[in-house]
């Protein structure tokens, strides 16, 4: 029996979601709350496998979203009125395991909640891509000052930017007016620095600690090289949907020889 509560501030919302959940016996709805405090406050008493929680909750809790994330052991599904990138990145910084549209019809509800038991993520379709075009755009909205280098040195630092921007290792050479073979050796330390094993992986890893400030440009589109670009998007949204579960075997998918 999965435990989930539900916080939202309409009482018809939740009466009718409580309804919808509990016609199927492996589901039971164990408490309800109106705001992000009794939210929070019902999360520490009734210690719920599953928390749906409005979206607009968790943008007017005082609580910042890593301690609002931690209030519930379990997993977290935020609920959104719509897809947009706004409310794509305020659910994922709270911690949300899962985005839920609160028009979603009775069988993905309960998918989405057995799926994030599972230990997977669970976003609507399409949310992961609007999800890395959001991080990649607020990239040119963080300050330099607020960033750590990891040791990167400065041509280091540009590689990154440009790797973020979806470039190949020959479009970084050209770029820099460098073979790949140094491309390669630069990449290699990059790697070793942070403690990553593949371009995806220093990507992510760059647009979550905020590496990049500035957006250096699209790299260019050449014929043949598309397809590079669309694996690399198609890899990450896969790893956002499959969870960290499988998070080795979609990493590998770009190697340093690319």
């Amino acid at each position: 029996m999965i435990q989930v509560l539900i916080a939202d501030g309409q009482l018809s919302f939740r009466s009718r979601l409580r309804e919808m959940l509990e016609r199927r016996r492996d589901i039971e709805v164990i408490g309800e709350a109106a705001d992000a405090t009794s939210a929070y406050q019902a999360v520490e008493q009734t210690k719920p496998d599953v928390l749906l929680i409005d979206l607009a909750l968790c943008q007017h809790s005082s609580a910042p979203p890593p301690a609002a994330a931690r209030a519930c052991p379990g997993r977290t599904v935020v609920m959104v009125a719509a897809i947009d990138d706004r409310a794509i990145l305020d659910a994922f910084r709270f911690g949300a395991h899962g985005i839920l549209l609160k028009s979603a019809g009775p069988p993905l509800w309960r998918k989405t909640i057995r799926r994030v038991m599972e230990g997977q993520y669970c976003f609507e379709n399409g949310t992961a891509n609007v999800l890395l075009e959001a991080f990649h755009a607020s990239l040119a909205l963080q300050s330099r000052e607020s960033r750590r280098d990891y040791g990167l040195t400065t041509r280091e630092m540009e590689i990154v930017a440009r790797i973020v921007s979806g470039y190949s290792n020959r479009q970084v050479g050209e770029h820099f007016s460098i073979c790949e073979r140094t491309v390669k050796h630069h990449l290699t330390n990059i790697f070793g620095k942070l403690g990553v094993s593949t371009r995806l992986e220093l990507a992510l890893f760059a647009v979550n600690n905020q590496l990049v400030a500035e957006d250096p440009g699209q790299a260019p589109q050449r014929e043949g090289e598309k397809e590079v670009a669309v694996r690399h998007r198609s890899a990450a949204a896969a790893m956002l949907r499959n969870g960290s579960g499988r998070r080795a075997e979609v990493l590998g998918a770009a190697p340093l020889s690319e």
